[in-house]
């Protein structure tokens, strides 16, 4: 076992433990109490909404993609959701490696050109959600100078990365860099290094390759444009299962879910949705005093929820893709 395996799950027991000190005092009655205060009325838009982000996410990687017509909306969808239904069940975000090797293999795509395309997606995503914490705490808790500083320093962290994205692309130096690199190694005699230096050149060039739509600016607006309605729709979502559990909630406190359950999916865990999620809307609803019983049965039903809806059509594509699981673990 490596260490990144072992530090992803010393990061999960310690989130377990903070979540088993939390709910120490529950009993099984309050906590099954709980559960049953779940109403199925908004399950059909619930399930509509979440397919239909996936179309969506389909359109603004299509964009990302320079609008290639060898792409459709409707497949780039279905492997968004594949890839998802694996980050769900793998660690290390072997769904994202996948999408940019499956799709590499089956449109004969430079992978780490789409690889590019997955990064600057999940940027845009960042800055999408850290928009929509902002103006969650803006609206409810803009006098706490602690939290405004948080969000603004994840604001600072995807902002920052795509204009660093958008630089490197537009004044691209890279077979610069390994050039000078290839000379100092020569002088520090270490030429051996010079094949490994050439490796890295030809990667980080196709990997660059992926940012080809910055220099559109109207798929960019696209993809942008794309990425907000996504996240709009995802709040909306989480709003109507917060509704599902009679919990009366204004519209602010998806805001905070989505935005903070987003963030802890950052988080090294053995499971993006076990450990880190159930403490992200500990914090999130927490802020609107609801009580650790419901608070703990709306973070399982929740990502139970979608991962059953991923699961449902991803095992579907992951066998119409006749992509195996041995693949992705290779490619890992």
């Amino acid at each position: 076992m490596n260490k990144k395996k072992i530090f992803t799950i010393l990061v999960t027991i310690l989130f377990l433990a903070f979540l088993v000190y939390i709910f120490k005092d529950m009993s099984a009655e309050e906590f099954l109490g709980a559960f049953k205060m779940f109403s199925f009325k908004y399950l059909f838009w619930i399930v509509f909404l979440y397919y239909f982000t996936m179309y969506l996410r389909g359109i603004r990687w299509k964009a990302l993609l320079m609008d290639n017509p060898k792409y459709s909306n409707w497949h780039l969808g279905a492997v968004f959701i594949v890839g998802s239904m694996l980050n769900s069940f793998l660690p290390a975000r072997a769904g994202d490696i996948y999408r940019a090797y499956y799709l590499g293999e089956n449109k004969q795509e430079n992978k780490m050109k789409v690889f590019g395309s997955v990064i600057l997606e999940r940027t845009q995503d960042g800055i999408s959600v850290f928009f929509i914490l902002l103006f969650g705490v803006l609206f409810y808790c803009k006098n706490n100078p602690v939290i405004l500083s948080a969000v603004y320093f994840f604001g600072a962290v995807f902002i920052g990365s795509m204009v660093a994205f958008y630089l490197i692309f537009k004044f691209n130096k890279i077979d610069l860099v390994c050039e000078k690199t290839e000379n100092i190694l020569e002088k520090i005699h270490l030429n051996k290094l010079s094949g490994v230096i050439k490796s890295l050149n030809k990667y980080a060039n196709s990997f660059m390759e992926g940012f080809e739509v910055l220099d559109s600016w109207k798929l960019s607006l696209k993809s942008a444009v794309m990425s907000a309605l996504i996240w709009g729709i995802e709040c909306y979502i989480v709003f109507l299962i917060l509704e599902s559990f009679n919990l009366n909630l204004p519209f602010s406190a998806s805001l905070f879910v989505i935005s903070l359950i987003s963030f802890s999916a950052m988080l090294p865990s053995t499971s993006i949705f076990f450990g880190p999620y159930q403490a992200a809307y500990l914090i999130a609803l927490g802020i609107y005093g609801v009580n650790k019983s419901t608070i703990l049965a709306v973070s399982l039903v929740h990502p139970v929820l979608l991962v059953t809806l991923l699961t449902v059509v991803g095992i579907y594509y992951l066998y119409k893709f006749n992509f195996s699981l041995d693949k992705i673990k290779e490619v890992q």
